[in-house]
This record gives structure tokens, sequence and C-alpha cells, in this order.
């Protein structure tokens, strides 16, 4: 058994990020998301009864060159992923997984989306990739499954993705390679 791998864990400058043309917002969870960027759900219900419809607010919206990407968080009861349209943002966004939605990353090579769920015993997540056809078609693939869900995440400055789990800290430098990873203490921190 390989004792992770020990990097640097510093995270991108809130000035590099944006010179990698990313504009996002977030909110916690905590506060019910952000109105501004809110959409409808409908909720299968038992049989002889109408279907429940409920008004959702996103956590995390980051745009792209397709439309605004937008992820939920609602602890419990779930989240997803969605696409709002480019040329009518008021427009239903289009579902496109079913996950809580960590952050959204725009990476060189599409968007990583981080997920967790916890709630009692459960704790799961994993890291998914959003790419977009040449007629901005959206496909989510799950890249990786992780041993726990995403507590928090970051670009680090060697533009990799790193995320904390109960079950460790991975870094994904790349579609195919995760790897698990200890992050360097530097002088300046209490350890």
């Amino acid at each position: 058994n390989r004792s992770p791998k020990l990097i640097s864990c510093a995270q991108m400058s809130y000035e590099a990020r944006l010179a990698r043309d990313e504009i996002k917002h977030m909110a916690s969870p905590n506060v019910g998301g952000m109105g501004m960027f809110h959409y409808q759900i409908t909720h299968e219900s038992l049989p002889g009864h109408p279907p429940q419809t409920e008004t959702v607010h996103a956590t995390v919206a980051l745009w792209t060159p397709y439309g605004r990407l937008l992820g939920s968080d609602r602890g419990e009861f779930g989240g997803e992923l969605a696409l709002a349209d480019k040329n009518d943002p008021d427009k239903q966004p289009r579902i496109l997984y079913y996950a809580n939605i960590e952050d959204l990353f725009l990476m060189k090579y599409g968007v990583l989306a981080t997920t967790g769920y916890f709630h009692l015993d459960q704790d799961f997540g994993s890291i998914l990739l959003v790419t977009f056809g040449k007629d901005g078609t959206p496909q989510v693939k799950e890249l990786f499954k992780l041993p726990g869900g995403v507590q928090t995440s970051w670009v680090t400055t060697d533009d990799k993705l790193l995320v904390n789990t109960s079950g460790g800290t991975f870094a994904v430098s790349a579609p195919t390679k995760i790897e698990q990873v200890q992050c360097k203490r530097h002088w300046w921190q209490i350890t």
C-alpha cells in the first residue's frame, strides 16, 4: 500500500482564475442557493396523484460558450446539474445529471463537476466531465468515483483539480489521471 504523493496544494489565485475566463457565481447550500438562478424540477408522485413541481435555486453557476451551467445541492434532498439556454437564459434549463453539485471548474479539456452526498451513514461522491459537441450538445460522463463526497475543492497553481473527501485528498491532472495526494505543509501554516 503506497503512501499518497506529497504535493503543493496551493490554490490558484483569483486573478489567474479570471485570466482563464472563468466566470462563476457561488452561494452556500445553507442559504438556499442563489435566487437569480432558479428553475423548476418535477417530482414523481404516487399513482393517482399529480406530480409535484418545485422551484430550486442553483448553488453554483458557471458561464460557458454554450450556456450557463447550473449546479444545485439540496443535501439529503438531492441536486442536479443543468444547462441554461445561451440565447434564452430565462427558459427552463435542461437537466443533464442528477447529483449534489459541490462545484464546477473550467479546465482545458472541459468542465469538471464535483459531487457529494452526505446523509446518515451515506457518504459518496464523484467527479464528472462535461463537454460540448460542435453543435453545442452537452455530454456528461462520470470520470471517477470517490471514497466519499467532495467536501472542498479547488484548482491548484499547477492546474490540477484538488478534491478533499473523508476518504482522502485527490488530484486530477487529466480526464484519465487521478491520484491520492497529501498536501505539503509550509512554514507559515500552523501544524
